[in-house]
């Protein structure tokens, strides 16, 4: 089960901070719009669009240009945010199995 412990941030009355905690499981997409909702609430609540402030499209933007190809260092750096304490692990088959795998002639290897 994951579970996001939503606590009083600092930045405004409303601000909230996400802790995260999910022991292995994997993060489906519902799981991530819940955690997103909760985040542009509280961006909406630190930066009130209607006190002139960009509220969550400032985040939705960022969102948008990682999701169109930009580079996330550069997305970062643009937003003045910072690199998160997040190790990635990547796993990938090392070998392709049976149905995958192709005759080649020597030939077409040289």
């Amino acid at each position: 089960m994951v579970i996001f412990e939503v606590v009083k941030g600092k930045k405004s009355r409303w601000d909230l901070i996400i802790k995260v905690y999910s022991y292995g499981e994997i993060w489906d997409l519902g799981t991530i719009l819940q955690l997103l909702k909760i985040i542009f609430n509280s961006e909406r609540c630190n930066y009130p669009i209607e006190r002139g402030l960009r509220g969550p499209t400032y985040l939705l933007n960022a969102i948008t240009e990682i999701a169109f190809g930009r580079d996330l260092q550069l997305v970062l750096r643009d937003y003045k945010l910072k690199k998160g304490k997040v190790q990635i692990i990547e796993k990938f088959e090392k070998e392709a199995s049976a149905s995958e795998k192709k005759k080649v002639e020597l030939s077409e290897l040289m």
